[in-house]
């Protein structure tokens, strides 16, 4: 039977790939890449699978597509965000394109590094790169972008390219290029072929020369709301719960490019829609990632005095309801978002900690009493972003012993179940995964958590207690993910473990 379904399911997809591909429409061919993805969770990766993919090539070839274009219509399907036509390349085909390019506009004499650099933004965007890397060594200039988590070569120049192409992003910073010797940081904002790059940029002096990196920041995305974040549906109602109370302390934490900024902006959208006009949200941002048309947002600027702590103090005389602070970094600020919380405003912040029961202890090392901190705090969401497996190439493999110990040590039997690791083809680049998603453990402070707190108990204490009342951790709700075969238990080890 499962066979039979196979056959059908197989000559089905052939020609819907067939029909919809001439039409060469990305939401065409999202959609037959749509129907593979579920044909694999629900029969595996079966030979008729394979047979059907090739088939699918074949009718992108004939039709115009190259097999990277189709494989990058379909790993934007995969990772939820769609180019913008269907002959959008692929990572390694616009690497190697602009990297043609950037090599043409930096030979001979006069190179000409304002193209270059130019061409080095438009590949950024074209695959979605979240960082860019100018790296010099004695013996070679390297340019990097990282996508999804990997980074990518982009070019590798002569070290003597390196000063220029520095001092460019330095220009476009409005950062001192005369400073070498002391690390900078700034903002870019610039308009490129009808596209907005704004990205912070920092330079950082080394033996070799200035590093300088670029955190590309996507100001033209639409504002996420707590059910398009992807996690679990127990996890966002918990989280549309939080954020439906009248005040309190919420912390988003989690590790550098796991999306808590993303998370908090969600957070404001639902309570802009649930409280309308009714309320005043202000956000204090280091820098402004994402335009909210229903906040008024604050840049930082340390060089003006417009620090965290300072700017806290000031915009609570604005009468505002909802706060949204970037991070605590330091005792002062620490101090004004508790009170407040204390005094009717909801807090929502950002703290750097492993788990979702870590702000404690970094805020009881501020200095922030454990009494006031238990009783302003409804919660915390400790949270990170797992690579999603290639549908296309991924292999059922039988867990590792040492992968299931590891699981152990933490109080985990793995359940019997399909589990998948990644191969590498053409649809993904060679690199076994396409996207990524999020996993995410929160703690609702009660009456356990709040004496624990309050107690000053050590942060895996609090963990537990939290787990024994009902809250999923990281590493099994990476689990539930790895047994939905979204991802490898390699991978949310790597991650979470």
């Amino acid at each position: 039977m499962r066979y039979m379904l196979g056959l059908v399911l197989s000559a089905t997809l052939v020609g819907l790939a067939s029909c919809l591909l001439a039409l060469k429409s990305v939401d065409a061919t999202a959609a037959v890449s749509g129907i593979v993805s579920m044909a694999t969770v629900a029969l595996g990766a079966e030979p008729w699978l394979q047979l059907t993919q090739a088939a699918v090539v074949v009718s992108a070839s004939a039709l115009g597509f190259s097999a990277v274009e189709w494989g990058a219509t379909r790993r934007g399907y995969v990772a939820g965000v769609l180019p913008g036509d269907a002959g959008h390349p692929g990572i390694r085909e616009a690497i190697t394109g602009a990297r043609k390019r950037m090599a043409a506009h930096l030979e001979g004499e006069s190179p000409n590094v304002v193209a270059a650099f130019d061409e080095l933004l438009r590949v950024a965007v074209a695959i979605a790169a979240s960082d860019i890397h100018l790296s010099p060594t004695p013996d070679a200039f390297s340019i990097t972008c990282r996508v999804d988590g990997t980074l990518y070569e982009i070019i590798t120049l002569a070290p003597s390219l390196a000063p220029r192409m520095a001092t460019r992003a330095k220009v476009l910073s409005r950062l001192d290029t005369h400073i070498r010797g002391v690390p900078q940081d700034g903002r870019m904002v610039l308009s490129l072929d009808g596209d907005k790059i704004d990205a912070r940029v920092s330079s950082l002096p080394t033996d070799a020369g200035e590093r300088v990196v670029l955190r590309l920041v996507r100001g033209s995305r639409k504002v996420p709301t707590i059910d398009s974040l992807g996690f679990e549906k127990a996890t966002c109602d918990q989280l549309t719960e939080l954020v439906s109370r009248a005040q309190g302390l919420l912390f988003v934490t989690g590790v550098v490019g796991s999306g808590k900024t993303t998370t908090l902006y969600a957070a404001l959208n639902e309570i802009a829609t649930r409280r309308g006009r009714t309320t005043s949200i202000v956000t204090l941002e280091d820098p402004i990632e994402l335009e909210l048309p229903f906040a008024t947002q604050t840049q930082m600027n340390v060089k003006a005095g417009m620090t965290f702590a300072g700017t806290l103090r000031s915009v609570l005389r604005q009468d505002p309801n909802v706060l949204m602070v970037g991070e605590i970094r330091d005792r002062e600020t620490a101090d004004i978002a508790v009170q407040a919380s204390l005094t009717g405003h909801l807090i929502l912040t950002t703290v750097h900690s492993d788990t979702a029961a870590g702000p404690f202890a970094r805020l009881v090392e501020l200095q922030v009493e454990p009494f006031v901190l238990a009783s302003a705090t409804i919660g915390s969401l400790s949270q990170r972003l797992v690579r999603t497996l290639c549908t296309a190439c991924r292999r059922e493999a039988t867990p590792d012993p040492l992968i299931r110990e590891h699981f152990g040590r933490h109080g985990i039997a793995l359940p019997q179940a399909r589990y998948f690791e990644p191969t590498g083809c053409d649809y993904c680049e060679g690199v076994g995964f396409a996207g990524r998603a999020p996993i995410a453990e929160l703690l609702i402070v009660g009456p356990e958590c709040r004496k624990a707190i309050h107690d000053r108990r050590p942060t895996n204490e609090i963990h537990e207690i939290a787990v024994a009342l009902g809250m999923t951790s990281l590493l099994r709700d990476g689990l539930t993910r790895a047994v939905a075969g979204e991802t490898s238990l390699s991978e949310v080890l790597r991650v979470a473990g």
